[in-house]
């Protein structure tokens, strides 16, 4: 249903900056210093989604814009509680961000998963924010000529107590968060997982990937038994080596996704043991020189490989990234298109392919 009034929230979302920044400029030439204090505030929080989506590429859900618009409509409109509200929620949403800013550089595998660092650097953006924007206040009214009393400095100290206080708040909940999982706090993450499948990608915790195998094959998501073993025939076959990579092209090709080898159709945990190679390390030596020959080495920054011990078994995630260009996969003297049809790799040729490559790579091309 968002999506129908895309425009009325952007226009309305602009109406209430403009409103904002009059307020500001009124403010200040009233001496209205707490007006203009909560105003700054709220304009702050306003831009907050366009600066993230265009400083880390990062998809903020419609949902949390519309909750952030409210809030501030209801801050301007309906009281501010001695100035209480606008700092603390402040303190809440940069604190978040600085979280979230930490779990993009964790899932890219950026940094290593320390809950208190990340929480640590959450609470410190959000203290750092608040400080920086009340040195900024009392500048301005330095420069403004205008007299700086002892009330000026309490309101300060004021403000900064409650932006600590909301990014103590928010920095709690996020450790419980990566401590215990929090139910509600997990569908507040998966909805910005959802809505940046490139960024929020890579799990490490057992307990979720078990979650995601149970919930069975789908367009993003296929399991393979082995990498090159045939089961039946019990030898290395060359055909279960092509349709692991004909998988991999086609989330490729598609719109990314993952492939777990060592987990059969029904998602029992099978491990990677059955394709006899020595230790891991050569299991995905393999892997990547098959990748390098059959589909190209240029594409293996699509492709992430890592390996998870489950049930005492180890299971490898292939993970793909949606090209920017198409893949094909090289079978003897042939070469292969495949795209994610539902829970199935399938070929396109002709006509089909033209129009496929035509309408999703037109952009790159």
């Amino acid at each position: 249903m968002l999506n129908y009034f895309p425009n009325i929230k952007d226009y309305f979302s602009l109406a209430v900056k403009l409103f904002l920044i009059l307020s500001i400029i009124n403010s200040i030439y009233y001496h209205l210093w707490h007006l203009m204090s909560t105003s700054i505030f709220l304009l702050i929080l306003m831009f907050i989604p366009q600066v993230i989506k265009k400083s880390v590429d990062i998809k903020i859900p419609k949902e949390f814009e519309i909750l952030l618009l409210i809030f501030v409509i209801i801050t301007l409109f309906f009281g501010q509680f001695n100035g209480v509200i606008a700092p603390l929620f402040f303190g809440i949403a940069i604190s978040f961000i600085g979280f979230l800013i930490s779990f993009i550089l964790y899932a890219s595998n950026q940094i290593k998963k320390n809950p208190l660092l990340i929480i640590l650097f959450s609470f410190n953006l959000a203290v750092t924010f608040g400080f920086g924007l009340e040195i900024l206040k009392y500048y301005l009214k330095f420069l403004l000529g205008y007299e700086l009393s002892l009330s000026t400095y309490t309101y300060s100290m004021m403000s900064m107590t409650y932006v600590i206080i909301g990014a103590l708040i928010a920095s709690i909940i996020g450790y419980i968060y990566m401590k215990t999982r929090m139910n509600f706090i997990k569908q507040i993450v998966k909805k910005f997982i959802n809505s940046n499948p490139n960024k929020f990608s890579l799990i490490d915790d057992p307990s979720e990937i078990l979650e995601l195998i149970k919930s069975g094959e789908n367009e993003k998501l296929e399991f393979k038994s082995t990498l090159r073993m045939n089961l039946y025939l019990k030898q290395i076959d060359r055909k279960i080596e092509f349709s692991v990579l004909k998988t991999l092209t086609a989330f490729m090709n598609s719109n990314g996704g993952k492939l777990f080898i060592g987990v059969n159709d029904s998602g029992e945990i099978n491990g990677i043991s059955q394709d006899k190679f020595e230790n891991y390390d050569k299991f995905n030596l393999h892997l990547t020189n098959l990748i390098k020959d059959k589909i190209g080495k240029e594409f293996l920054p699509f492709i992430n490989i890592k390996s998870f011990l489950i049930e005492g078994k180890t299971i490898v995630e292939i993970e793909c990234k949606k090209s920017d260009k198409p893949i094909f996969l090289k079978d003897n003297k042939d070469e292969e298109f495949f795209i994610r049809a539902g829970p199935s790799s399938v070929q396109l040729n002709g006509r089909e392919l033209v129009e496929y490559i035509s309408r999703r790579f037109s952009k790159h091309l």
